[in-house]
């Protein structure tokens, strides 16, 4: 292949480029008049899109552990350690179901935990939360969990 047609294929792929990062900023961009026309944001909202956030981004941890499992020419290390990782993550994805499970239980009507390798996070759906709640609360997540208090956090918010 000649030098010209080499420079003419580099710079029709850069244009691509270009012109999809273009597009893509165009097309998800939103759109001011429907952020004016409801510019508050309820629970209901800021809790499905925080679950939808984490599960997006836990998808996407999944697969890259997934890929770097299936690949052959992956070494045994690396593959060990993705695996580990990978149940690991599944192991927090559980815990964060059965917490936020039975903190609605305890009567909220909704709540999101973030559950990291040594941090609990947990928010609720609540104007002002009592110290009995905040006790009864904390009593589900340390005794599901086994970790002790200075790990945990417990927030309310009202928004």
């Amino acid at each position: 292949m000649s030098k010209r047609k080499k420079i003419i294929i580099l710079a029709s792929m850069v244009a691509l480029l270009v012109l999809t990062g273009c597009l893509n900023y165009f097309l998800n961009r939103p759109s001011v008049a429907a952020a004016n026309a409801d510019s508050k944001v309820t629970y209901s909202d800021y809790f499905a899109s925080s679950r939808a956030d984490r599960d997006s981004s836990r998808s996407e941890a999944v697969m890259y552990y997934e890929a770097i499992i299936a690949n052959e020419a992956t070494s045994a290390a690396a593959k060990a350690n993705a695996e580990s990782s990978l149940a690991s993550l599944i192991a927090n994805m559980n815990t964060e179901q059965r917490l936020e499970t039975l903190i609605r239980a305890l009567g909220f009507s909704d709540c999101l935990v973030t559950v990291g390798n040594e941090n609990i996070n947990v928010i609720v759906k609540s104007d002002a939360m009592t110290d009995q709640e905040v006790a009864q609360v904390l009593d589900v997540v340390l005794t599901e969990t086994g970790k002790t208090i200075e790990y945990v956090r417990v927030k309310a918010i009202d928004l």
